[in-house]
């Protein structure tokens, strides 16, 4: 039964805890659970000094801010900043809009009550199926096959869940072609990247009456990145509709979307470097190129934000979501922050990932050339202690060792570089 949302705290946990949530609504316990459907017991960002206490109903949200389930807490311990509370969930009745779910296909995002493919032999899947996998689940004579595309946060970067499902419902129609009994459904779903991924894929499974599980394997990491970077032949065993959900996932490198984030102190020479590469891709004209850089981001997407480690992290990851946005569209976006912290530079690498491709330039211009720089006298405040948290003086700066290409332009003219990533660029084919 679908519940109001509640004028209690309302909630948006991360992706991982909300697919948790929305499997608990479905009857599906993830592995690990403490208990049975409709329990839960998940972490939680607590609201500042606030534990909910028995009996309190939380509104748990998605990202935009729409209720998706209520929680009729029993109990809530916090521990490290993080809240636990374990308790019964039901749907949020504005979870709906005229009885339909959220989401991309949303008609095929049923519950297993609505779905429910007795003796089936399910496909359950995150990826495009290839034809070993429907071979293997059509094995048995007249057994209906239920196809299952499992949409959530995901451990492995791979598409999107619209564009498995569009693949996949070819497969489906084929097989209705052929006279086989087929559905398809979309479940909400965590990708762990671990033993958990088999263990729920065969809950969820058999929770829509499936006996047989055929799991639909990836492929071959290798094979697929030569592939999909155009250095080795179109896989042969994988239906046209599944090559074509990898190729929207991952262009050819001069159509794949692109983050340059270039890394160094301040005075290394990071932005001057950015800004040059970013005219001479405009000049090249194949790319369209973005520069997310100094005060054009400061004022208009980090505005209020100062300089705590806190908030440095902030404005990097800030930056880190606009270019892998930008990069998931195909462009190529350049950005020139400090990024002190591998860290935070790790979380962007992961998130531009997730659609596009990641290079990492480190700017290795030594403190002594950068303070020798320094026109606007920072560094002399800064070890002063007029100025707190300066990276480099009072505040480390942690060197990447996963940098793609590392400059030092203590004799390097800008121009030279400028061409080092130019060079770097189009040896990978981005241009």
């Amino acid at each position: 039964m679908a519940a109001e949302p509640t004028p209690g705290p309302a909630l948006t946990p991360d992706p991982i805890t909300l697919t948790t949530i929305e499997l608990a609504l479905l009857g599906i316990a993830v592995p690990g659970a403490v208990a049975p459907p409709p329990a839960v017991a998940v972490e939680l960002d607590p609201q500042p000094g606030k534990k909910p206490a028995p009996g309190t109903e939380l509104t748990i949200t998605d990202t935009e801010g729409a209720p998706v389930a209520v929680v009729t807490v029993e109990s809530a311990t916090t521990r490290k900043r993080r809240l636990t509370v374990k308790g019964t969930v039901r749907r949020a009745a504005a979870a709906t809009d005229d009885g339909e779910p959220r989401g991309a296909y949303a008609a095929h995002r049923k519950t297993p009550e609505q779905v429910r493919l007795a003796g089936a032999a399910a496909v359950v899947t995150r990826d495009p199926v290839d034809l070993r996998t429907l071979v293997a689940a059509t094995a048995k004579a007249g057994q209906p096959v239920l196809l299952i595309v499992l949409d959530g946060p995901r451990a492995v970067p791979g598409p999107d869940a619209a564009d498995v499902v569009s693949a996949t419902l070819t497969l489906r129609d084929r097989l209705r072609r052929e006279g086989r009994r087929a559905d398809l459904v979309v479940v909400p779903a965590p990708q762990y990247g671990d033993d958990r991924d088999d263990d729920l894929a065969e809950r969820i499974a058999v929770a829509y009456g499936g006996t047989r599980v055929v799991p639909a394997e990836p492929p071959p990491a290798e094979a697929l990145r030569d592939w999909l970077d155009g250095t080795a032949a179109e896989p042969a065993d994988w239906p046209s509709a599944s090559r074509h959900a990898w190729r929207r996932w991952r262009p050819l490198p001069h159509e794949r979307g692109l983050v340059l984030l270039f890394t160094g102190l301040s005075g290394s020479g990071k932005s001057t470097i950015a800004r040059a590469v970013t005219d001479r891709i405009a000049e090249i004209g194949t790319r369209t190129v973005t520069l997310l850089d100094g005060d054009v981001v400061r004022r208009n997407l980090s505005a209020g934000l100062g300089f705590s480690k806190e908030d440095r992290d902030r404005n990097v990851e800030r930056i880190g979501f606009v270019a892998a946005e930008i990069a998931k569209h195909g462009g190529i976006a350049v950005c020139a922050p400090i990024a002190p912290f591998a860290a935070t530079r790790a979380r962007v690498r992961s998130m531009v990932e997730a659609h596009g491709d990641f290079l990492l330039i480190h700017i290795a211009t030594p403190l002594a050339e950068c303070e020798r720089r320094d026109r606007k006298g920072l560094y002399a405040r800064a070890r002063a202690g007029e100025i707190p948290e300066f990276t480099g003086i009072s505040s480390p700066y942690e060197e990447p060792d996963d940098a793609d290409l590392v400059l030092d332009t203590t004799g390097l003219s800008i121009i030279a570089a400028r061409d080092a990533v130019i060079t770097l660029l189009d040896q990978g084919g981005r241009l």
